[in-house]
């Protein structure tokens, strides 16, 4: 029996960041015959602004998450977060860099995506890159020997737009908490949050050996 694990995160989201890390240490447990991850996207920041203004009015909103972000990522060895990060580099969505993931996905596979989702969280919280500007998103892809032809003509189309707003409607059909979150067994396991990882890969490896 395969088992698919469907990923949901937010690429500007930190927990989706710990999410990502959290599938790092496990996914070598199995071989693709026996789990297939498909990553899938959220709109968490798909207006940054706003979600910050949520926080506090103007200023006081980055610099407030901008404290929270290195609060909370300081307790997870090896994600260490810019101190520009918010505080200088303010992305105002997270629909440009899931898009280019949603191309390379299209195109390349969702391995290929998987990489190009860890080169653009690098990017953005270790070297605090706007990753949701064109040129410096463009510029990753091209560090990753991906900024192709045919990626580029899907994600330039909005093809790959109409692929993520696909993520965020079957989410919201879903009822998904919130990055990062892992469902799978047609939704009768669903994991959200900072989840205990030896759980985790126990729920898996149990149906994996069905």
């Amino acid at each position: 029996m395969t088992v698919k694990v469907n990923f949901y995160s937010d690429v500007l989201c930190f927990w989706g960041w710990v999410g990502q890390h959290y599938n790092d240490k496990i996914m070598h447990l199995w071989d693709s015959s026996h789990v297939e991850w498909q990553h899938h996207h959220l709109a968490l920041y798909a207006n940054v602004p706003e979600r910050m203004n949520s926080i506090g009015e103007g200023e006081r909103g980055y610099m407030k998450y901008a404290e929270i972000t290195e609060r909370l990522m300081a307790k997870f060895d090896g994600l260490d977060v810019n101190p520009d990060l918010w505080r200088k580099v303010r992305p105002s969505s997270s629909l440009m860099p899931h898009q280019a993931v949603k191309a390379v996905q299209y195109v390349a596979g969702n391995d290929v995506a998987v990489e190009l989702e860890h080169a653009l969280r690098e990017a953005f919280f270790r070297d605090a890159r706007d990753i949701s500007h064109y040129g410096v998103l463009k510029d990753v892809l091209e560090e990753c020997h991906l900024a192709t032809p045919d990626i580029m003509e899907r994600f330039l189309t909005g093809k790959a737009l109409a692929d993520v707003y696909s993520d965020i409607k079957h989410a919201e059909e879903d009822k998904i908490p919130g990055s990062p979150a892992w469902v799978f067994d047609s939704g009768r396991y669903r994991f959200f949050g900072q989840v205990d990882i030896d759980v985790l890969a126990f729920a898996i490896n149990n149906l994996a050996r069905d």
